[in-house]
């Protein structure tokens, strides 16, 4: 009898020691590929801002924003031909500055943090941009910088840092 109710200590002990938890794959796929899926629709969102086609002014001493976070994107293009200044936010085109107003005043209203990024054309007149600051104070915005070629290099764009509606050279 007793050599039966030994053996049974032994397997139990077996079992009891052999415990070591086993490393589970699929739960760390499935959370690597949500964090894929989210970078990727923030990346892609992040890209489709940006006007490809604007050829932006060079600054020497542009400087980098302290926080991309909040960035309200404007793009300004110039058209040459019939000499007029294209506006868009987020991809929806205003005719003037003043009729985005309201859309500038929502956004910031989501988040008083924010500021706008102007990303005009090098080409576009000072009136159109003077136009566009005076809607963004309208809207209730203090801070606009622009976005400039730093350097000399005419592929890599850095905003330039101004604060209040004035660029800093």
């Amino acid at each position: 009898m007793a050599s039966a109710s030994v053996k049974r200590q032994r397997k139990r002990k077996r079992i009891d020691t052999d415990g070591d938890p086993e490393f589970q794959v699929a739960p760390m796929v499935d959370v690597l590929l949500v964090l894929m899926l989210f970078f990727m629709a923030i990346t892609s969102t992040e890209v489709l801002k940006k006007n490809k086609n604007l050829q932006l002014a060079q600054a020497k001493e542009g400087k980098k924003p302290e926080s991309p976070k909040g960035q309200i994107i404007v793009n300004v293009a110039w058209d040459g031909i019939n000499s007029v200044a294209h506006i868009d936010l987020d991809g929806q085109p205003y005719l003037t500055p003043e009729s985005m107003e309201g859309a500038l005043a929502a956004r910031i209203k989501q988040n008083p943090a924010a500021y706008v990024l102007i990303r005009a054309d090098k080409d576009v007149q000072y009136s159109n941009i003077s136009d566009l600051m005076s809607a963004c104070a309208a809207a209730g915005i203090g801070t606009v910088s622009f976005a400039v070629l730093t350097g000399g290099q005419n592929n890599t764009a850095a905003p330039a840092a101004g604060g209040g509606g004035t660029a800093s050279n």
